[in-house]
């Protein structure tokens, strides 16, 4: 026989009493989510180190990109610069802007920056190595060749991961991986 559940509202009555969570089900969830964080926390940690290396190598590998394009666009050369002791970078115009000297290789005056930045936590930039007498340094002419000066640029993390961005006489980089810092794949 079927209930009538507006009949002196015990319907809604039923309704509130059967609905919401009980204590003991709140406290299997907030265990079974603390289970959950306990397994995915350290595989977190791990990850995050690997992850902020390949991030940097893909910084490093489009500023040199965006160097060599932008040296093409305004037919100028643009240098990049790697600063190893404070784990830096920044490629510039260098067209003498703003009381500086052209084509020097070294950022003074108002040479615009093209772009900038540094290694994140956990990763260092241990060398980078350019031939032509640049050392850290290396330039792309108007056609958006190095002139010379490739090399590469060597970065690890803190789990000694280790990644090379290496620069070709043709002005192509590519990154390349390792685990000891000699073999690269």
């Amino acid at each position: 026989m079927a209930q009538n559940l507006f009949n002196k509202g015990q319907g809604f009555e039923i309704m509130r009493k059967d609905s919401g969570f009980t204590l003991m089900e709140l406290m299997v969830t907030i265990a079974i989510i603390a289970i959950l964080a306990a397994i995915a926390v350290p595989n977190f940690i791990g990850w995050l180190p690997n992850y902020r290396l390949r991030s940097a190598a893909g910084d490093l590998h489009s500023v040199m990109q965006l160097a060599r394009l932008r040296a093409v666009k305004e037919n100028a050369r643009v240098v990049v610069s790697f600063d190893t002791g404070n784990d830096e970078y920044e490629a510039f115009v260098d067209n003498g802007e703003g009381g500086g000297v052209g084509e020097n290789n070294v950022r003074d005056g108002t040479e615009r920056i093209v772009m900038s930045g540094e290694m994140p936590a956990g990763v260092d930039m241990y060398a980078a190595a350019f031939f032509g007498g640049l050392g850290s340094r290396t330039r792309f002419d108007g056609m958006g060749l190095p002139s010379g000066f490739q090399g590469s640029v060597f970065i690890k993390n803190n789990q000694n991961r280790y990644r090379k961005i290496t620069l070709s006489s043709a002005g192509n980089s590519r990154i390349e991986s390792s685990t000891d810092g000699i073999n690269w794949d």
